[in-house]
């Protein structure tokens, strides 16, 4: 199946575990909807994926552990997220959140 960008995010967000803020660090968000899922429908499933930057290649491997990263954007709205690398590249978890 086929998909297409149908968002890009870039900017300065919060990366929390939990409820405890981790570090605060640019990202670069794609948000992919399934080409045959129609346009106008909301409840269309969509991925996210990314980058965060991640400097420190030691603090990467601590953060690559925890169950419940969530990366706070500067619109306001969140991505729980998983990190796939140690070089920042991140998959989200569920949808982006209001």
């Amino acid at each position: 199946m086929s998909k297409h960008l149908i968002e890009e995010l870039k900017g300065v967000g919060k990366v929390y575990s939990g409820d405890q803020l981790l570090r605060i660090t640019n990202y670069r968000l794609y948000v992919w909807r399934d080409e045959n899922q129609p346009a106008a429908d909301p409840r269309a499933d969509v991925a996210v994926d990314g980058q965060i930057d991640i400097s420190d290649i030691g603090e990467a491997v601590v953060l690559a552990g925890p169950d419940s990263l969530t990366l706070q954007l500067e619109d306001g709205r969140s991505l729980p997220f998983a990190l796939t690398s140690t070089r920042g590249r991140l998959v989200g978890r569920g949808a982006l959140r209001a």
